[in-house]
C-alpha cells in the first residue's frame, strides 16, 4: 500500500536563533567599536586582566588564569606587563610561600577608571546621534539585555 509523502518546506531557524545571530553580530562590532576608542595603551588580553584583578583581588595567578580562561604562562606574561606598568603589585601569599598575590595599584585603579569613562562617553556619543525612538528602544530593552548578560552559562 502506498502512502502519500507529504512534503514540508524545512524549518528555517526560530525566532530565538535569528534574534541570537543579529545581536551577537551587533554586539560583536559595539564591543569592538567601543573597545577601539579607547585602550590606555593596553591591550585587550591587559585590560581583561586588569579587570578581573580588581573583581578578584587579592587573586592567585594561577586563579586570574583560570578566571581569564588562558594558560598560567600566557597570564603571567601578561601580569608582568601590568606590574612593570605599575597598575598591579604582587604580594606574598601567606597561605602559600610559592604563591603571590596580585591586587590592583592605586594607578590600576585610575586607569581602570577612566578606560570604563572614555568608553562610556564614546558610546554615549553614537546613542546621542539615534532617533528617540531608538533611544527610547534601547533603555526598553535593557532590563532584558541585562538578565541576558546575568544567566549563567547552560552546562552541557
Amino acid at each position: 500500500m502506498r502512502r502519500d509523502v507529504v512534503s514540508t518546506p524545512a524549518a528555517g531557524p526560530s525566532r530565538e536563533a535569528e534574534i541570537a545571530a543579529r545581536l551577537r553580530i551587533v554586539v560583536g562590532r559595539l564591543a569592538r567599536a567601543v573597545r577601539q576608542h579607547a585602550s590606555g595603551g593596553l591591550t585587550p588580553s591587559e585590560t581583561s586582566a586588569l579587570a578581573s584583578v580588581e573583581a578578584h583581588q587579592p587573586v592567585r595567578l594561577s586563579e586570574l588564569a583560570a578566571v581569564e580562561n588562558v594558560a598560567p604562562p600566557m597570564m603571567s606574561r601578561v601580569v608582568d606587563r601590568l606590574v612593570r606598568s605599575g597598575l598591579v603589585s604582587r604580594s606574598p601569599d601567606a597561605a602559600d610561600a610559592r604563591a603571590c598575590l596580585l591586587s590592583l595599584t592605586e594607578s590600576g585603579r585610575r586607569t581602570l577608571a577612566e578606560l570604563r569613562q572614555s568608553r562610556a562617553a564614546a558610546l554615549a556619543e553614537r546613542i546621542a546621534r539615534l532617533a528617540p525612538e531608538q533611544v527610547d528602544a534601547i533603555e526598553a530593552a535593557l532590563p532584558a539585555l541585562e538578565a541576558l548578560a546575568a544567566e549563567p552559562p547552560s552546562a552541557r
